[in-house]
């Protein structure tokens, strides 16, 4: 798969490199755009247009909500080289050792979610979901490929096609492929996820309606770790990667995540517009109609004898497992909302806006193991809905101070009582001293699924009566632009929190969901900051949290520092040449267990891994419509240690050489 996809893509770039020049010699044939326009019309020769990205404009639903924003494409090489999901700088994780297997948060991020959830989000990272398309208004043919290559240990492609068929109709197509193969034996992440995506807009701007259809493939391998626990000790024999022993030989993880999306908007009543670039209307009244339907299998599949006691003993079979969890949901949802705002005002001040809505969700979970001839050993089904009320309000007093209430409440059906309220609001003291942003939010949420019941061949338990988790959040943020400063604090207060521990009792290796009875404070205090000495960029990014509760696994202490130094060479070539550093301090980790794709810890003897700074090096380049980079991972390995780990027993990638390219086609 990896040297096809080599192949095709050096034919793509030498095919857009060809394109390119033929392009060039286009416009110097015709001397000057004026003498082509005079020729268009005059005897009806073709006018002469090199296409670029600002023909290109884009929206997300979340720049919809109120008026349509589209926004310029992004052609620069900010954060190329941190193009993992599981390397992002503000948002760093955990994970089995490369990208494509299991991961959670670093930093304590919990989930601001209501209503039924199934429970299995190990593979999140590597989803699409309706909120990550991007909708264009292209007024010419747009194709963006993407390619990383680390030889055999770690390829990724992606392409994006959009174009409008009408001026006001733009339809698209997104293709991600990610095979990362790792130095372990069987730690390969397998992902595809395909997209077809549709915006229409009514030629008088008041009725929209985008459209997706989303497939996810999630392949990741378990290898139950590596058999030894020492191979990063100074006194151990050190033997080829690929060679170390694991612990399980034949098992994975197989997850799909597929929906099927529709948004309508209709502005009912006067429209108004604003002398504002990024809005090209605001309605006084909107209809928004949504549906949705979803499609999830999670599935987890052993064939071979599991000698090193990974998993408690099978149920039906310690050699073969087949257990698979599905859920279909259906989601309709309908929102009114108002505005009142001054009539023909070039700056919008003294806005109102209230939306009013409700949604209905239909639920259907089936749990499913499958014996080795076919037959069930565990068969069930469960239905369920909700009904919730949707409320949003929000005040703008001028361009400087807004306030925003958003409300969400189920008062029926599976999950009734649920409910997320949340107060936002910012406040511009000026373009030179910055802004304030405070916000609040407290949440009753429902425990997963996954907690209250599951049925499979090595860990079966339900009815837990566990508690609904409540947190309460205060926010406080203080942005300046300017000078490149963010700064903020956060106090989260935790009820009722739900975790997996190690159980013995239970059998061996196993594991049990548990619930704190107590409560658990946690501050986090962010600081982020750019620097400009010359041609020589600093970024600092700095995250301190201190909780009261060890329960919480979390280090008190992350940092992540970018230094570049950036140039431009022969008049076309911006180059950045620089290096970052990852750090976060020692903390008691957590475990895996891949038959649930569950990360645990053990209460009993919590395990404090080793953790020191990691180094990579980078250097990145543009050139026209191609960005590429060049970075190697962790060049510091054997300076101060020879590998490292985020989770217990799973150790991550070693030094590794890294390239990618991305290419835009306008036409």
């Amino acid at each position: 798969m990896g040297k096809c996809l080599q192949i095709f893509f050096i034919i793509l770039i030498l095919s857009g490199i060809q394109k390119t020049f033929a392009q060039d010699l286009k416009t110097e044939v015709g001397t000057n755009k004026e003498l082509d326009s005079v020729r268009k019309k005059l005897d009806g020769g073709k006018d002469s247009v090199v296409f670029t990205a600002k023909y290109i404009r884009f929206t997300k639903l979340s720049l919809s909500k109120d008026s349509i924003i589209l926004l310029p494409l992004d052609t620069s090489t900010l954060n190329i080289q941190n193009y993992s999901p599981l390397l992002q700088p503000l948002h760093p994780t955990i994970n089995n050792g490369n990208m494509g297997l299991a991961a959670r948060p670093l930093l304590y991020e919990p989930s601001k979610r209501i209503g039924f959830d199934a429970g299995f989000h190990s593979f999140d990272y590597y989803a699409l979901t309706p909120e990550d398309i991007i909708y264009y208004q292209a007024r010419t043919p747009f194709t963006s490929l993407y390619f990383i290559s680390a030889g055999q240990k770690e390829q990724l492609f992606r392409a994006i096609h959009t174009q409008n068929i009408k001026k006001n109709w733009n339809v698209g197509l997104n293709f991600n492929r990610g095979d990362s193969r790792g130095f372990y034996s069987r730690q390969r992440g397998d992902n595809l996820n395909v997209a077809v995506f549709s915006w229409y807009q009514s030629p008088n701007k008041r009725y929209n309606m985008w459209a997706s259809a989303i497939f996810n493939t999630m392949r990741g391998y378990e290898n139950g770790s590596t058999q030894k626990t020492t191979i990063f000790n100074d006194d151990y024999t050190k033997i080829s990667r690929d060679a170390e022993p694991v612990r399980l030989s034949d098992a994975r993880n197989l997850y799909r995540k597929n929906t099927l999306f529709l948004k309508q908007t209709y502005y009912v009543g006067r429209i108004d517009s604003t002398s504002s670039q990024l809005s090209s209307a605001l309605p006084t009244n909107k209809i928004t109609y949504t549906l949705e339907y979803n499609n999830d299998s999670y599935d987890f599949y052993k064939t071979d004898a599991d000698t090193s006691h990974v998993l408690p003993p099978g149920i039906n079979s310690n050699t073969y497992t087949n257990d698979s969890t599905h859920v279909q949901r259906v989601k309709n949802e309908f929102i009114y909302s108002f505005f009142l705002r001054s009539k023909n005002a070039a700056v919008i001040k003294n806005e109102l806006k209230i939306d009013a809505g409700i949604r209905h969700e239909y639920f259907k979970h089936q749990f499913m193991g499958i014996k080795s001839d076919g037959n069930n050993y565990e068969q069930s089904s469960f239905v369920y809905q909700n009904v919730t009320i949707l409320g949003n309000a929000g005040y703008r007093f001028s361009s400087n101070v807004d306030f925003n209430l958003d409300l969400q409440q189920i008062l029926q059906g599976e999950n009734a009582g649920d409910y997320l309220y949340e107060a936002k609001s910012k406040i511009l003291l000026s373009r030179a001293i910055g802004r304030i942003e405070l916000g609040a939010y407290t949440q009753n949420q429902s425990p997963s699924a996954i907690y209250n019941y599951y049925h499979g061949n090595h860990y079966q338990w339900n009815d837990q009566g566990f508690k609904n988790t409540k947190v309460s959040n205060l926010s406080f943020n203080y942005v300046n632009d300017r000078i490149g400063l963010n700064a903020g604090a956060k106090y989260f207060l935790t009820s009722n929190y739900l975790y997996f521990a190690l159980d013995n009792s239970a059998g061996y290796n196993s594991i049990l969901p548990k619930q704190e009875g107590t409560d658990i404070s946690l501050i986090r205090i962010d600081l982020q900051k750019k620097w400009r000495f010359g041609r020589f960029g600093l970024e600092n990014y700095i995250a301190y949290q201190k909780t009261d509760n060890e329960i919480l696994r979390t280090p008190e202490f992350y940092t992540y520092n970018s230094l570049y130094f950036e140039n431009t060479f022969f008049k076309v070539l911006k180059a950045n040449l620089g290096f970052d550093v990852r750090y976060n301090s020692e903390y008691a980790n957590y475990y895996y267990s891949p038959a649930t794709s569950q990360f645990y810890i053990d209460t009993n003897n919590a395990t404090t891994l080793s953790s020191k700074p990691i180094v990579d090096v980078f250097f990145k380049a543009n050139l026209k419509r191609a960005n590429i980079f060049v970075k190697y991972d962790f060049i510091n390995q054997g300076l101060f240690q020879k590998g490292y780990y985020t989770v217990n027993r799973y150790p991550m990638q070693d030094a590794l050489l890294k390239f990618g390219v991305s290419w835009n086609f306008y036409d």
